[in-house]
C-alpha cells in the first residue's frame, strides 16, 4: 500500500516536472524565435518609414518576450536549479528571459520617441511646423535613459552568463554575437544621452543660439569640403527657428566680389600667415582638419559684421542629393524637376554652362530658390527622420560635418565621425591628400582621382611607403578651354595645390611632382624644411601648385620610411595597417594599396573597407576601394 503510494507521489511528481519543462521549453522556443523575428522586423520597418508596420513587430515582440519570460518562470525551473549539473543552465535561462525583456522595453522606448519625433506615434511631433516643442524636449533625457538603463541591464544579463562545461564553445559564440550586435546600439544609446540634456539650450531654450549652414560647392574644392559659395543663418529662440539672414557668399553676403573681411583665428593653422586674417570668407575652409577651418568660417562671419555663431554646419550637394532620393525631387522654374541623381549635373554643370560670367547672378538667384524650398522642407520638420537619416548616409565622406562650440555638442560630433577631424591614428600606416582649388575653376566636379599605395615590408616589421595621387582633368572635351588667363568659373584649366600628410612616425619623408609644379611654403610657421610643417596639430604635410589643362593628368606624391616594428605582431608574423581618409569630392576616389613582403613571407589575407576587390599572391597583396568613407586597410603575412 505504501509502495503503491509512493509511485502515485513520485509518478505524479516526475509528471509535473515533465509538464512544467515541456511548457517552459515550448515557450523558451517559441518566444525566443518570434523575439528575434519580431524586434528585426520592427528595426527594418523604421528604417524604411512604415511606422505603424514597426509598431505591430514590437507589440509581437514584446507577446514573444513574455513568452521567454513565463518560460523561466514555472516552479519546476526552481527544483531542477537545485541540481548540481542544472544549476548553470536554469541560471543562464533567466538571465535570458531577463535580457529579452529589456532589449524589447528599451525598443519600446526607442520607437515610442521615434514616432514622437516623427509625429507618426499619435501624439504633437516635438519638431514641427518650424518650432520645437521644448516640453517635450525636456522629458527627451528621462526617457532616454530609461531606454539606455534598460540596454544596459540586457547587456549585464548576457555578460553575466556562465559559459562553462561541456557547452560553452557553442554558448560562448551566442553570447559574444549577442554582445557584438548590442555594442554599436549601446554606443548610440550614450550618445543620446549625452545630447538630450544639452538639446533645449542648443535649440534657443536659454537665449538664441545661431547655427551657420555653409552650402559646399564641389565644382571649386577646398580641403575641408567644397567652397563656401551660399550661406545660411539658421536662428533657435525659445524653441522657434529663423532664417534671418542668408544668400551667395560673394555677392550678397560678401560684397562687391568676395570682399576680404578681418578676424582672429587658430594661432596653429599654418594656412593664414598670421592674426588678424585678412582675406575673403571663400577661403576659410582651407585647413584639412574642420576643427580649424570651422572656427576660420566662425571667425570671417562675424568679422563681416554678422553675429556670432554657435556652431558651424557644412554640407554639399552629394549630401543634398541624398535628402533629394528620400523625400521626392524639387521643382524649379529656372532647371524644371531637380531630383537627387541630376542635382549635381544641374548645378555644378549645367547651370555654369546655361549662365555665363555676365549673367551670374540670374544663375545665383536660380540656386537660392532651390536652396530656399530645401530648407523650407527640412525646416518644417514634416520629415525630419527621413532628412537627417538620409544626411548622415553621406557624412563618413565629409559631406556633412558639423563643428559646435558647445563642449558637450562638439565631442558627440568628434565620437560619432561627423566633426571632420583629420589624425594620425597612432598606429600603423596613413595616409592622408587633398586637392585646393586655387584659379576659381568650376571644373573640380570633372576631377577624377587614384590614389596608389605601394608598401615594400622588412623583417623587422618597417616599411619604406609611396603614396602617388594621379588627378585626371577630365573636363570634357567639347567644352571651351576659357579665357587666357586661365581664373574663373568659364575656364577648363584648374590650379591645385596639393596638401600630402605623412604619418607622425615617418622619417625620411620627401615629395614628388613635375617639374613645372612648385612646393608653396607656409610662411609665418615654424619649418621642417623642403617645404614642410605641422599643421596645428603635430601633424607633417606639405603643399605643392600646379596647373593641369582640360583633359591633362599629374601625379604627385610623398615617399617615407616607418620605424621597426610598426607591422609586427606579438606572434612574430607581420600585419601591415592603413587608415585613409576621405575628401568631399563629387566624384568619389579610388584607392589601391599594394603591399609586399620579405622573401620567404606569404601573403595570408587582405581586406579593406568598401573594398571593390582584394587579392593576396603569394608574397604580395592587393586591396582597391572607393574612398567614399575612411578606408582601413588589413593586411597579414606569414613567414
Amino acid at each position: 500500500m505504501l509502495g503503491g503510494a509512493l509511485v502515485v507521489v513520485v509518478g505524479g511528481f516526475v509528471l509535473w516536472l515533465q509538464a512544467g519543462l515541456l511548457y517552459s521549453v515550448a515557450n523558451l522556443a517559441l518566444g525566443g524565435y518570434g523575439l528575434q523575428s519580431h524586434l528585426s522586423g520592427a528595426a527594418s520597418n523604421v528604417l524604411g518609414g512604415d511606422f505603424d508596420t514597426a509598431r505591430a513587430e514590437y507589440e509581437s515582440a514584446a507577446d514573444s518576450a513574455n513568452l521567454v519570460a513565463r518560460s523561466s518562470g514555472v516552479a519546476q525551473l526552481d527544483v531542477i536549479g537545485h541540481v548540481p549539473l542544472a544549476s548553470t543552465a536554469v541560471e543562464n535561462w533567466r538571465l535570458a528571459s531577463s535580457a529579452s525583456l529589456d532589449v524589447t522595453a528599451s525598443t519600446g522606448g526607442l520607437l515610442s520617441l521615434y514616432g514622437d519625433l516623427s509625429g507618426k506615434g499619435g501624439g504633437p511631433k516635438i519638431f514641427s511646423d518650424g518650432a520645437v516643442d521644448l516640453a517635450q524636449l525636456t522629458d527627451l533625457p528621462d526617457r532616454v535613459t530609461d531606454a539606455a538603463d534598460h540596454l544596459r541591464s540586457a547587456s549585464d544579463a548576457i555578460s553575466g552568463m556562465a559559459t562553462g562545461g561541456g557547452t560553452a564553445s557553442l554558448l560562448r559564440r551566442v553570447q559574444e554575437k549577442a554582445l557584438s550586435e548590442m555594442e554599436p546600439v549601446q554606443q548610440a544609446m550614450e550618445a543620446l544621452e549625452t545630447i538630450a540634456p544639452v538639446l533645449p539650450d542648443a535649440l534657443g531654450a536659454n537665449g538664441v543660439r545661431r547655427y551657420l549652414v555653409a552650402i559646399d560647392n564641389q565644382a571649386e574644392m577646398r580641403a575641408s569640403g567644397g567652397a563656401p559659395l551660399s550661406l545660411v543663418l539658421v536662428e533657435f529662440d525659445d524653441g522657434r527657428i529663423s532664417i534671418p539672414i542668408k544668400g551667395q557668399t560673394s555677392t550678397q553676403l560678401f560684397p562687391p566680389l568676395n570682399a576680404p573681411v578681418s578676424w582672429w583665428g587658430p594661432s596653429g593653422n599654418p594656412f593664414f600667415e598670421g592674426n588678424p586674417r585678412n582675406a575673403p570668407f571663400v577661403v576659410t575652409n582651407t585647413h584639412p582638419n574642420l576643427l580649424f577651418s570651422a572656427k576660420e568660417m566662425a571667425g570671417a562671419w562675424q568679422g563681416g559684421d554678422y553675429p556670432a555663431v554657435d556652431g558651424i554646419i557644412t554640407l554639399d550637394l552629394t549630401a543634398i542629393g541624398a535628402v533629394l532620393d528620400a523625400t521626392g525631387p524639387l521643382q524649379s522654374d529656372t532647371y524644371g524637376t531637380v531630383d537627387g541623381p541630376r542635382l549635381g549635373q544641374i548645378l555644378l554643370i549645367d547651370a555654369y554652362q546655361q549662365f555665363g560670367q555676365e549673367n551670374a547672378e540670374e544663375r545665383q538667384a536660380a540656386n537660392q530658390k532651390l536652396i530656399d524650398d530645401l530648407l523650407q522642407r527640412i525646416l518644417s520638420g514634416d520629415d525630419l527622420i527621413t532628412v537627417a537619416k538620409a544626411m548622415l548616409t553621406t557624412a563618413p565622406g565629409r559631406h556633412v560635418q558639423f563643428w559646435m562650440r558647445s563642449p558637450e555638442l562638439e565631442q558627440i560630433a568628434r565620437e560619432s565621425g561627423t566633426a571632420g577631424e583629420v589624425n594620425d591614428p597612432g598606429t600603423g600606416d596613413w595616409s592622408a591628400l587633398y586637392t585646393q582649388n586655387g584659379n576659381q575653376s568650376k571644373v573640380d566636379v570633372f576631377q577624377q582621382r587614384n590614389v596608389l599605395v605601394t608598401v615594400q615590408l622588412a623583417e623587422d616589421g618597417s616599411a619604406r611607403v609611396t603614396q602617388q595621387m594621379t588627378v585626371t582633368n577630365a573636363t570634357p572635351a567639347d567644352r571651351p578651354e576659357g579665357p587666357p588667363e586661365r581664373i574663373g568659373y568659364e575656364t577648363s584649366w584648374v590650379k591645385n595645390a596639393y596638401v600630402m600628410y605623412v604619418p607622425d612616425a615617418a622619417t625620411d619623408y620627401a615629395a614628388a611632382y613635375p617639374t613645372d609644379f612648385a612646393v608653396r611654403p607656409f610662411r609665418g610657421h615654424p619649418q621642417l624644411g623642403r617645404g614642410w610643417v605641422l599643421d596645428g596639430f603635430g601633424h607633417k604635410m606639405i603643399r605643392v601648385v600646379g596647373w593641369t589643362k582640360p583633359g591633362g593628368q599629374n601625379s604627385v606624391s610623398v615617399s617615407y620610411r616607418l620605424p621597426a616594428g610598426t607591422f609586427t605582431q606579438p606572434d612574430g608574423s607581420l600585419r601591415y595597417r592603413l587608415q585613409a581618409e576621405p575628401q568631399s569630392l563629387f566624384i568619389a576616389p579610388t584607392m589601391t594599396v599594394q603591399v609586399a613582403a620579405p622573401s620567404g613571407w606569404r601573403a595570408t589575407t587582405a581586406s579593406g573597407t568598401a573594398a571593390t576587390s582584394s587579392e593576396t599572391a603569394g608574397s604580395s597583396a592587393t586591396v582597391t576601394a572607393v574612398q567614399n568613407q575612411p578606408i582601413d586597410v588589413d593586411v597579414e603575412f606569414t613567414r
